[in-house]
């Protein structure tokens, strides 16, 4: 039996010791190989260049998609996405009320306007359900995200759209290898966008990456990632054009992301499976603990725990009306690291409530930074995503993430879990700094 004199939070021994954890990236001599094979060949750059047209050539053929761009960034990859289904200046494209904010930038950076929808509140994904009553005559497209490495529910999507004439674009970008009905992410949609930042299971330090099945729509989105230019394949004896078709940013890739990329690519099934056997074990350990709801996953998909998030229930741990959601998640934050779980907090508040979106006096993409002249916002319009912000921890973090962790690790979580809320009483009334976790 758990004593409350055993707390870690209180001057007790931690579950976890330190050094159990295993660091990410998880960097390997076949990686350090592959980026000094870019030096010794003396290419660094090029929208071109060897490793990148490789990256791009692997991701496709992992997919199984025909067109494949490698960017400097996701943002990136989703900015060329806006562009490649055709949204314009004026135009609205609904995304996740929850999710990291480049997804809505990606639409501000292509002229148009971020219509934001609630998610579903077991699996943190859009609610299909409150998709149509936000479609207008501007709505262009639904964005779907696979948060934390769940698919989105993609066929209802997909049927809201072809019944309204929309596009619809996945953002890919913490779901590498997640599968919904059978199908990888990436290829439920005309085009998807994924990350390579260093947090991500599949990482390059920075990146991205573009797919599509449309030739058109390729064209369009390098033609976007590199001056406008279509930068066809050249030899050294071949002069570059410098053509522009239209307006372009810089968002091509470098040789070394690109190659260190291409090395983790090889073992990115291995991490997924680890993920998901760790995720597994938290799981069916969590589950047995009142008060903690370990993330839900429907029949028909693959988790890949790229963020392990669980929800607080405040009545089944006994706590309602004691305490409210944002204090309980932070005293059991700072209780679980005392432990040694390394849990953090992922975003603080939904997409609507960021001031960017919430200017009226100047354009939301400017980049001035005053929080005068805010418009209100009301959590009421989106219950699921701000109950859920308040009441989530996300167990693992972006250095020590689950694909990398043994499972012994996972059982220590669970029993530190146990710890802490075998002894609540005592959690809540710790000395608590004001504004901690």
């Amino acid at each position: 039996m758990v004593t409350t004199s055993g707390l870690a939070l209180l001057g007790g021994t931690p579950v976890i010791p330190a050094g159990k954890h295993r660091s990410w990236p998880d960097l390997r001599p076949e990686d350090r190989e592959a980026i000094l094979g870019v030096l010794e060949r003396g290419t660094l750059f090029g929208a071109n260049g060897p490793e990148i047209t490789g990256l791009e050539r692997d991701w496709a053929a992992y997919l199984g998609r025909r067109y494949s761009i490698s960017t400097n960034s996701g943002t990136a990859a989703l900015h060329c996405a806006m562009a490649a289904i055709g949204v314009s200046p004026g135009d609205e494209v609904i995304v996740p009320a929850f999710t990291f904010i480049a997804t809505a930038l990606a639409v501000v950076h292509q002229g148009a306007r971020p219509v934001f929808c609630d998610v579903d509140p077991r699996t943190f994904d859009i609610d299909p359900a409150l998709i149509e009553e936000r479609i207008t005559e501007r709505t262009r497209a639904i964005v779907p995200v696979h948060l934390h490495g769940l698919p989105a529910d993609m066929d209802p999507i997909a049927e809201i759209a072809a019944r309204h004439g929309l596009a619809v674009v996945e953002d890919a970008a913490q779901a590498h290898g997640a599968r919904y009905r059978g199908r990888k992410v990436g290829t439920l949609s005309a085009c998807a966008a994924f990350s390579l930042n260093t947090t991500k299971t599949m990482s390059g330090g920075e990146g991205g990456l573009f797919v599509t099945d449309d030739e058109d729509a390729w064209r369009v989105a390098r033609r976007l990632s590199n001056f406008g230019e279509d930068a066809p394949p050249t030899d050294p004896e071949t002069f570059r054009p410098y053509t522009t078709f239209g307006v372009g940013w810089m968002y091509r890739n470098q040789e070394m992301p690109a190659a260190f990329a291409r090395s983790v690519l090889r073992r990115l099934d291995g991490y997924v499976e680890r993920s998901q056997a760790n995720g597994q074990i938290l799981t069916r350990g969590l589950a047995e603990i009142g008060g903690v709801v370990p993330p839900f996953v429907p029949e028909d998909r693959t988790h890949t725990y790229h963020k392990f998030r669980v929800r607080l229930d405040l009545e089944a741990a006994g706590v309602a009306g004691r305490v409210p959601a944002r204090e309980l998640r932070d005293r059991l934050l700072r209780a679980l690291r005392a432990e040694g779980v390394d849990a953090v907090l992922w975003q603080l508040m939904p997409l609507p409530a960021q001031p960017v979106f919430r200017r009226r006096e100047i354009a939301p993409w400017h980049p001035r930074v005053e929080e005068t002249g805010l418009a209100p916002w009301d959590p009421a319009e989106y219950p699921a995503s701000s109950e859920l912000l308040d009441a989530s921890i996300v167990v693992g973090s972006e250095s020590h993430p689950l694909a990398v962790q043994e499972a012994e690790l996972m059982e220590r979580y669970v029993e530190a879990f146990a710890k802490v809320f075998g002894n609540l009483d005592a959690v809540l009334q710790a000395p608590h700094p004001a504004g901690d976790g």
